[in-house]
């Protein structure tokens, strides 16, 4: 059984309701709110430990309440929107969001997608650290670390940009083109070639803030490279 707390924020009552039940139909507690303003209440009494976002609840619009939510720490966070533009795709990950699910939402796929973004945090066995340069990385532990002076600084990362910054620190120096991140980070999500440059963008602001600018390094015309400032620029 799962143990997982599993926040709703839908004003639709009758699929907030179908929701809930497949939800809890497959082991996960859940808790649900019908506009944003309570949506945020509850998430800050309850602490779930992933929420479901409908893009357009009464109150608190959806992409307000990812910002609050994503201010307040890492809890992954699944987008579900009637949109099928990619620029509201993109904006939804810009904003921080894990995963994004079109309406009319299939109660199974979404199940599968929860479990997997809270996968990490739940399985013991998959990854030993990786150490790389000033960054110390636990996919067990949901966790990257960067060295510092007067005491390591950790990132907050969500958990699409985890799986990018460890799959490319155990490859260092490797030039990752888009299309080899999405097969090699999210095998199971059709995801736009975009939505990875949305991502190490907020990657990038990140590693910036903690004081390792530029080891996430765009290559012109063909993809991504994490290199270790700290050796060689030829070597790296």
């Amino acid at each position: 059984m799962h143990t997982k707390l599993i926040l709703i924020v839908e004003d639709n009552e009758e699929l907030r309701c179908s929701l809930e039940r497949h939800l809890s139909e497959n082991g996960f507690r859940t808790i649900s709110a019908s506009d944003g303003f309570k949506g945020f209440k509850r998430f800050q009494t309850a602490k779930p430990d992933l929420v479901v976002l409908d893009h357009g609840p009464p109150g608190v619009d959806g992409f307000q309440l990812l910002a609050k939510i994503r201010h307040s720490g890492d809890t992954p966070v699944i987008m579900a929107t009637a949109w099928s533009a990619h620029e509201d795709e993109l904006k939804c990950y810009h904003l921080g969001a894990d995963d994004y699910l079109p309406k009319p939402i299939h109660n199974a796929v979404l199940t599968e997608r929860v479990k997997s973004l809270l996968k990490p945090r739940e399985d013991r066995y998959a990854n030993r650290p990786i150490h790389f340069g000033k960054l110390t990385i636990d996919e067990d532990e949901y966790t990257a670390f960067v060295d510092d002076p007067l005491g390591a600084i950790e990132l907050k990362l969500t958990n699409s940009e985890l799986k990018l910054l460890a799959h490319m620190a155990r490859f260092p120096g490797q030039v990752f083109e888009r299309a080899d991140l999405i097969y090699g980070c999210f095998p199971d999500r059709n995801m736009h070639l975009k939505t990875i440059d949305s991502h190490v963008c907020n990657l990038k602001r990140k590693l910036a803030g903690a004081g390792i600018d530029g080891y996430l390094e765009h290559v012109r015309g063909v993809g991504y490279r994490l290199r270790n400032l700290n050796t060689n620029p030829m070597d790296a």
